[in-house]
């Protein structure tokens, strides 16, 4: 029964995050068809999402523990479902303000009910054994990294054949699915005679970050793990705007006409087109609306084949590189890896083919991340006593959304203030930070050997 649920539990996780994938690269280019040319604003459209899973996880965590796993499971997933169609309904509106407030408004309430993988976790973590718990938990990263391999993928070809304007439709399609698999085919595991080990829950309370980040190795070690995941947010959230100006440039000027197009047609004055320059701006709007379908086709398979890598490193490659070289080392490494990937990306690097920047650059970025995401989060846990592990974890996962809403908006700030590729040589110079950061105090990271399991290496003074 165990297995079954697992393997429940994996296909509603890699069909949930299908769903969100498809409409990741998509945001900022869905926003500027409703007139959105201010890049900032459209790296809001993300961080939004962040920000408000930042806020309601912990809430969400602690309703799972008293009604349990599986209501919590089916009320995110309706949460995502009517997000999805909120965004798909804003397009009746385009040319209108109802229009992007709709857009925003999916967001956060995407966000507010996002906690499909934290539950998961702690689902993974009601059913298992502690022995085999790992091994669990590995099966969701997996379903986790193949979500984020075809989602992306499956929005770019979605967008080329049949719009950018039905993403949200199909990525809807994906999570109804999800929810109808839960809904039917997932047992409770939250029952009075399982007690839920919160070891291994990961589970993110504000109290449990404050207290995990005044500790003396602990907190250090999350923030640079905030640190670096700032800087892959902001890149995560402005490739496809960047591909959009390089590879498929659009100007403000056709923008603003687009605009004025499409608040035309929702008014209803599109039926008869009489006027030279209302033609001229009709044409406008399909060019925008092509360039954005070509630019979302395009950073479909960029994602896709960043997620092959990570997927590929994390899945098969760092526990043989973890044993021979060790979690710090592979920390040091995995920045200057992901930064030299950011300072390819931001450098205009197409003297053998216009993708060859990108290409080269995105699988770097892979790299560096699968190297230290990994390594970073093994060495944190491996620092922290048994006993806290749930807390400990639970506030580097909090740290680590928090970075997905604040790192865009740097972003979108340097991209639209500065020039577009300012936001990846500042990721990039965070990301030798984090390294130098490490490297000064290698000293206190490296765990002592032979580790003590008595009590934590990090443990605060006694009162």
């Amino acid at each position: 029964m165990r297995k079954a649920s697992i393997f429940t539990i994996f296909l509603i996780v890699f069909v949930d995050l299908v769903g969100f994938g498809i409409v990741l690269p998509n945001l900022q280019l869905y926003g500027q068809q409703f007139g959105i040319s201010n890049y900032f604003y459209l790296t809001l459209i993300g961080a939004t999402y962040s920000f408000f899973q930042f806020l309601f996880a912990p809430i969400l965590g602690r309703w799972s523990d008293h009604i349990g796993r599986r209501p919590v499971l089916i009320v995110s997933q309706i949460g995502t479902i009517v997000g999805f169609f909120m965004l798909f309904f804003a397009n009746f509106f385009q040319g209108q303000i109802l229009g992007i407030v709709l857009i925003f408004a999916s967001r956060i309430v995407d966000g507010i009910s996002g906690g499909n993988i934290s539950t998961a976790n702690a689902y993974i973590a009601d059913i298992t054994t502690p022995e085999n718990r790992a091994k669990g938990l590995g099966a969701l990263g997996a379903a986790f990294g193949l979500g984020f391999i075809f989602g992306p993928i499956i929005g770019g070809l979605v967008s080329h054949f049949l719009g950018l304007q039905y993403v949200p439709l199909v990525a809807a399609a994906f999570s109804f699915t999800a929810l109808a698999m839960t809904v039917t085919r997932l047992a409770e595991s939250r029952t009075p005679n399982n007690q839920r080990n919160d070891a291994a829950a990961r589970r993110f309370s504000f109290r449990g970050l404050e207290h995990s980040l005044v500790r003396p190795i602990i907190g250090p070690l999350i923030l640079l793990f905030f640190v670096n995941g700032f800087a892959f947010a902001g890149m995560e959230q402005t490739l496809s705007l960047l591909i959009q100006h390089r590879n498929y440039p659009i100007t403000r000027r056709a923008m603003a006409q687009a605009h004025a197009a499409n608040a035309a047609q929702g008014a209803g004055d599109s039926a008869e087109i009489k006027k030279p320059s209302e033609v001229h701006i009709t044409a406008q709007a399909a060019f925008v609306k092509k360039q954005d379908d070509r630019s979302s086709y395009a950073s479909g398979w960029l994602f896709g084949a960043i997620g092959i890598v990570i997927v590929l490193i994390q899945g098969g490659m760092i526990g043989r590189l973890t044993k021979k070289y060790g979690e710090l080392k592979l920390t040091l490494l995995g920045p200057v890896i992901t930064s030299a990937g950011l300072i390819i990306i931001a450098l205009p690097v197409d003297w053998a083919w216009r993708w060859t920047g990108f290409l080269a650059g995105g699988i770097l970025l892979a790299v560096g991340s699968g190297l230290f995401n990994p390594a970073m989060q093994a060495l944190i846990s491996r620092h922290c006593h048994s006993d806290e592990q749930g807390e400990v974890l639970g506030a580097n996962q909090g740290m680590a959304s928090l970075a997905r809403a604040l790192g865009p908006i740097l972003a979108g700030l340097l991209f639209e203030y500065m020039f577009p590729a300012m936001p990846y040589y500042v990721s990039a110079g965070l990301c030798l930070l984090v390294t130098a950061g490490i490297f000064m105090k290698r000293a206190k990271f490296a765990l002592p050997e032979p580790q003590s399991v008595a009590a934590p290496p990090d443990a605060l003074p006694s009162k």
